[in-house]
């Protein structure tokens, strides 16, 4: 029956996702909701660009569908705490879909943007912003907070860092920090066609198998990146090249929210999304030091992300993206492994070396024919 539950949530968000998007790609053409071909981008065609409703659609339907799943087994019995979670989660991801929908069809400036998102991740916090007690769990011990909090974390060669003891305003701080990041994250990622919707898939099977694989498991947080995967998979057939529709910000940003908040809930797995979106984690943090040394936004649109550059190395669209599926498939299984977090603290590094290298590569080939 757990099987059956966590199946028909990854389910219902893959086939609500698939129905809804050629509906929305149809109206999208009416009502002109297109992002125009331009020296930025890859498509050649207008292209529509708010299919990223389909996924919160179908994310959010197949959530609350998995409430009717907990009458299948006492294990899937959600508590008080999960349930409020689950409601701020739905808040926020409601704010991040109208703000980056009206960015859309509008164009927001990024500081009114970036307050949004900040004002997002805040209602994600909700009631740890006013009460920072941290209550009893199942096991007796005192780690549940009324909210979605970052309240400690792992790190090699050092003890657990306990945020919450430090200064809980030191643990709204860092989860705050950690969701906007991720949003951006994702979003810059969505360059190519299915990169964005493809990599967050597999950090949701990822994130998932972690969360099973915990002692004892926890099955109702499972629920959450399972819908979240179920839907990305659903929309991809639509968003591979050549697409046939655009996620947007709407979908890219929600789709980070998402992942930064799954990452935190029922126990932090930072080291694991680290891990599967570590390759546009380094990509990010380049752009973000070559831009500023360079004296330009870091905030700018551009083509100088590492997967526009080896387009222009000569790869197709689906090379391109095949390299990021592949990578982050690779050293996502490495966060799933038994093996101590200096080992997976190693990965990453080595990880970072395989992303600077492409990159040196593709800055000193572009000079070259130049």
């Amino acid at each position: 029956m757990v099987t059956l539950a966590l199946a028909l949530t990854f389910g219902v968000a893959l086939v609500l996702t698939a129905l809804l998007t050629p509906p929305l790609i149809r109206l999208s053409k009416r009502e002109g909701w297109v992002a125009q071909p331009g020296p930025r981008h890859v498509h050649r065609i207008a292209t529509p660009t708010v299919g990223g409703l389909a996924m919160i659609a179908g994310f959010a339907i197949a959530l609350l569908a998995s409430f009717a799943f907990e009458q299948l087994d006492p294990v899937l019995q959600r508590t008080s705490a999960e349930r409020i979670r689950l409601g701020l989660l739905l808040a926020g991801l409601s704010v991040v879909a109208c703000v980056s929908l009206i960015d859309d069809l509008r164009n927001l400036p990024a500081g009114r943007r970036l307050v949004l998102h900040i004002v997002a991740a805040l209602i994600a916090v909700g009631p740890y912003l006013w009460d920072q007690t941290l209550y009893p769990d199942a096991m007796g011990q005192a780690t549940e907070a009324r909210g979605i909090i970052l309240t400690a974390f792992n790190f090699p060669f050092l003890q657990q860092i306990h945020l919450h003891n430090l200064s809980p305003w030191l643990a709204i701080g860092a989860t705050v920090f950690w969701i906007v990041g991720m949003q951006n994250m994702v979003n810059w990622t969505d360059g190519l066609d299915g990169l964005a919707g493809g990599i967050t898939l597999i950090a949701g099977v990822i994130l998932a198998l972690h969360t099973l694989s915990l002692e004892p498991p926890q099955y109702t947080v499972a629920f959450l990146p399972l819908a979240l995967a179920g839907a990305c998979a659903g929309f991809l057939p639509f968003n591979l090249h050549p697409a046939r529709t655009f996620m947007g910000d709407v979908g890219a940003m929600s789709l980070g929210y998402i992942l930064g908040v799954s990452a935190i809930i029922g126990g932090a797995k930072l080291a694991t999304a680290l891990l599967v979106m570590g390759l546009p984690l380094i990509d990010m943090a380049w752009l973000i030091l070559s831009r500023t040394v360079r004296g330009d936004s870091a905030a700018r649109a551009g083509r100088d992300h590492l997967h526009h550059r080896l387009l222009d190395l000569g790869l197709s669209q689906r090379q391109v993206v095949m390299i990021y599926y592949t990578l982050s498939t690779v050293f996502g299984v490495i966060a799933l492994l038994a093996i101590p977090a200096s080992a997976k603290l190693v990965a990453l590094l080595c990880l970072g070396l395989i992303v600077l290298g492409m990159m040196h590569y593709a800055i000193r080939r572009s000079a070259v024919e130049a």
